[in-house]
């Protein structure tokens, strides 16, 4: 579930503190008190939180964008994203039943709710069946592909690590052209992971690629008892492609990123001036 036009109003007040003029095209009163569209897929019988580590710049190799990830699993569909959204999906679909709150007011709320969220991609698993459904945002714009369950070619280690009181083994694979080592729990029989990550005869507690760039490391995990649908969510203005169109659409936007901008409709800038945006940091997390 997302509420219209809260990705644009994040980029706007991104220029503002760049000291860009720019204008926001849509004035306030024109904000829908609507949400995008969602379909319920399943229902949740488990939740594995992860702490997820990103270094988008290998420049900085301190500077880690930090998310709070779940895993929701259910009976046939599993779905990895940010837990911040999630719960604040909850909370302005209750407000927007306010007829008294203001829309501006509602996304202003969402907005300090979600500064410094993280990780704002989306990956379900299973669905199609035998397949994933990735959504990925990209400056102004957001990227929809599925693709065949990819195979991990793990191999196994007498190594082990205790993660949150469970036991684990390790596994390593080389997969889209990074390193990984992780560790899963044999205890916890569910072949599943955060991200992608699949394969291994045991839940995976803990992953990382070998430059430490991507970290996955569960910090909870319990169940749930309570209705708590699995849902997916989609807006006509999503971009539906594939995984290698996505990379090269990815790549070009951290390369011209005032291409991406200029082209997306939502902001003008007054004549005679023009947005000015630094290239972009480009450490993906798929290599090939």
């Amino acid at each position: 579930m997302r509420y219209t036009g809260l990705i644009a109003c994040f980029f706007l007040l991104h220029f503002f503190a760049l000291g860009q003029k720019v204008v926001f095209l849509n004035n306030k009163g024109d904000i829908p008190r609507n949400l995008e569209p969602r379909d319920t897929l399943d229902y949740t019988n488990l939740n594995i939180h992860y702490r997820q580590l990103i270094r988008k710049d290998k420049l900085f190799p301190g500077e880690l964008t930090e998310s709070d990830m779940v895993l929701q699993i259910g009976r046939q569909v599993s779905k990895y994203a940010n837990y911040r959204f999630l719960v604040n999906d909850s909370i302005i679909s209750e407000e927007l039943l306010q007829p008294e709150v203001h829309a501006v007011e509602i996304m202003n709320r969402a907005l300090i709710r979600l500064k410094k969220a993280g990780d704002r991609s989306i990956v379900m698993k299973n669905y199609p069946k035998g397949q994933y459904w990735v959504q990925i945002p990209v400056l102004l714009n957001s990227y929809i592909y599925t693709e065949k369950e990819p195979v991990f070619d793990w191999n196994f280690s007498p190594d082990t690590l205790t993660v949150l009181g469970y036991l684990c083994k390790k596994a390593t694979c080389l997969f889209r052209g990074r390193y990984y080592t992780a560790w899963y729990a044999p205890d916890i029989p569910l072949s599943n992971g955060p991200w992608k990550f699949n394969g291994l005869p045991g839940l995976i507690l803990k992953v990382e690629d070998a430059d430490r760039d991507y970290s996955f490391e569960c910090t909870a995990l319990y169940r749930v008892d309570w209705k708590s649908p699995i849902y997916l969510s989609k807006s006509k203005q999503d971009i539906e492609t594939t995984r290698e169109k996505f990379r090269q659409a990815e790549k070009a936007a951290m390369n011209n990123p005032n291409a991406v901008i200029g082209n997306s409709g939502l902001v003008t800038v007054p004549k005679g001036e023009k947005i000015v945006t630094k290239k972009l940091p480009y450490n993906p997390i798929e290599l090939e």
